[in-house]
């Protein structure tokens, strides 16, 4: 039981994540030429620490206990994250996403630990909320220099699949049932 809980949780949050991911690199390739440099430096910023956290604060809860492990690889996964989102920009984008990521990849393991496990899963989904919403905002904004038309006629649709989606995400989200917390609750 608590292996399938674990690993559903964390097949749902990697498969989401991966998602955003792949959705922004996309969103990026295509608009490349359509906007300026301080555009894609706060786009990246912004989707950056919003997924650094996520995976910090995952990371965070896999390896509960153990700081430097779960600080390290969150740092190491997020910077890497942000830099490739932002190499698809610019340098400058780059660096932004790289720096944006490693902080908030730290601070988000950082923050896990000092939670227990349930207010550790909430926050959670609230940081992978916080990135599908960064994502299809930033993927909208992105997208409406090249097909303007059709995000405009199409805007109040393409707002409500994001509202759907998100809502999705908040119900179907693993509950956070491990016997291992309750265990520690009985020993001490």
């Amino acid at each position: 039981m608590k292996g399938q809980g674990g690993i559903t949780m964390s097949t749902y949050t990697l498969t989401t994540l991966t998602l955003c991911f792949i959705l922004v690199i996309v969103a990026a390739y295509i608009s490349k030429s359509k906007g300026t440099l301080m555009e894609y430096m706060v786009f990246v910023m912004s989707f950056s620490m919003s997924i650094g956290l996520s995976i910090g604060f995952y990371l965070g809860i896999i390896f509960k206990g153990d700081l430097l492990y779960s600080a390290l690889l969150a740092m190491l996964i997020s910077g890497i994250v942000g830099l490739l989102v932002g190499l698809s920009f610019h340098l400058y984008p780059a660096l932004e996403g790289m720096f944006s990521g490693l902080m908030a990849g730290m601070m988000g393991a950082m923050v896990t630990e000092m939670l227990n496990a349930q207010q550790a899963h909430s926050i959670l989904l609230i940081s992978i909320l916080l990135t599908i919403t960064i994502t299809t905002s930033c993927i909208i904004q992105f997208l409406s220099k090249i097909f303007s038309s059709y995000i405009h006629r199409w805007f109040l649709f393409l707002l409500s699949v994001s509202i759907i989606i998100l809502l999705t995400v908040f119900i179907t989200f693993p509950d956070h049932n491990s016997p291992s917390s309750q265990h520690n609750q009985h020993i001490h």
